[in-house]
């Protein structure tokens, strides 16, 4: 199925991107943008343990996202247990978002990524779906 191959490979890359993005050196200047108005003691280390929480987040992502990729190889052997992975990843991380915009977080960021999640999550459902019908049509 080339449109499952085409989601695998394009969210496999994009949660690799994430780990480059969530670098400490590049994550570091981002963070107050998103807690406007909150003291984030950035000449403290717990500043630094923050931008580690974060720095593990994206390892995780990109993590799933070179199996992902890997899986898009064979992807209708693979997609029973790589989409619902994203769309579990996915879900837990729009709940995050609506958790952060409800205390600190600005509410255009929380709002742009939970679009994000969105974009990743309804073709996954729907590639779920139409894989898991093709297979049991060739199967009959």
């Amino acid at each position: 199925m080339k449109g499952l191959r085409i989601w695998m490979v394009g969210v496999g890359i994009f949660y690799i991107m994430n780990l480059v993005l969530l670098w400490p050196t590049l994550w570091a200047p981002q963070i107050p943008a998103m807690y406007p108005g909150i003291n984030l003691y950035q000449d403290e280390i717990i500043f630094q343990l923050l931008l580690d929480a974060w720095l593990i987040v994206g390892l995780g992502l990109a993590a799933i996202g070179v199996v992902l990729i890997a899986g898009s190889r064979n992807p209708m052997r693979y997609y029973p247990a790589l989409i619902p992975v994203v769309l579990i990843t996915e879900t837990i991380f729009g709940i995050w978002d609506i958790y952060s915009a409800m205390n600190h977080e600005d509410v255009v960021v929380a709002m742009i990524t939970l679009v994000i999640h969105i974009i990743i999550i309804v073709p996954g459902l729907l590639l779920w779906k139409k894989a898991a019908a093709l297979e049991a049509s060739t199967s009959e």
